[in-house]
């Protein structure tokens, strides 16, 4: 109850304070306040990681850039999970934060930008973590351009941000798009660079594939971390063209469900 507080005060909490507030509230909500509850949101990443690693042991395959596969698994799944993690979490935040609404000085975008900040924050300590424990105990290298690697990771959460903001207002026309989200992700992780680079795939298989966002951000990583790694398919600005879009896209229909439904209830 404590976290809404400052939602009640209208006249005095700013746009601000609201974010903090249900930033909180999200936080509280999701992990149940309990280091447990951290805990899993690490463990599933990790365990993700780790699953691959076992299948790439299994067919005795080389890693293509001569890195221990830990480390070349883990530059491939962590962006794929921060870019699902984040539109997951927005896709589901104005249906799990509905009666918010009723504050008048609460808003939708207000919701989701709470939402999706939480996520970068869980983004960066995450990384820190996996990255972390990967070089201690694999004695993998570190990154050779870390600012490069924290504009990746800030990539992959801008288009979970994008795809998300358009996903949750989509999932107020209709409950059956909340059902269809995952359906839609799943070809983007076979799409997605997690296991192989684009370097040795056939050119015309690297035309195709140029069209995922994802596959962009993947290589992007894995240029930044990895020294002698050079991409034929790394563009900034394509991830950050496909996020911008799909957010303005939500834009005027997010207008449009809020106009319809004040309309219901004017005298």
């Amino acid at each position: 109850m404590s976290s809404a507080l400052p939602l009640l005060e209208p006249t005095y909490a700013s746009r601000t304070d609201r974010i903090a507030a249900l930033m909180r509230r999200e936080r509280q909500s999701r992990f149940a306040a309990s280091a447990l509850g951290y805990f899993w949101s690490y463990l599933t990443p990790l365990t993700w990681i780790a699953l691959v690693v076992i299948v790439f042991r299994l067919l005795e395959r080389a890693t293509p850039l001569y890195v221990p596969a830990e480390i070349f698994v883990a530059t491939g799944i962590l962006p794929y999970l921060i870019f699902r993690y984040t539109i997951t979490s927005m896709s589901r935040s104005l249906v799990s934060g509905r009666y918010m609404l009723y504050f008048q000085p609460v808003s939708s975008s207000e919701l989701l930008l709470a939402s999706a900040l939480l996520e970068l924050i869980n983004m960066f300590v995450t990384a820190i973590v996996i990255f972390g424990l990967i070089t201690l105990l694999f004695d993998a290298p570190l990154p050779a351009d870390p600012f490069g690697v924290l504009i990746a990771l800030g990539l992959a959460w801008a288009l979970g941000a994008g795809f998300g903001r358009l996903a949750a207002v989509l999932v107020l026309v209709s409950d059956s798009f909340a059902r269809a989200i995952p359906i839609i992700l799943r070809p983007l992780f076979w799409l997605s660079g997690i296991f192989y680079t684009a370097s040795e795939l056939p050119g015309a298989v690297q035309s195709l594939l140029w069209y995922s966002p994802t596959f962009h951000i993947v290589e992007l990583l894995r240029e930044s971390y990895f020294r002698d790694y050079s991409s034929p398919v790394s563009s900034l600005w394509y991830p950050v063209f496909i996020a911008l879009l799909l957010a303005l896209a939500s834009v005027p229909l997010e207008r449009r469900i809020t106009a319809r439904r004040a309309s219901r209830y004017r005298l």
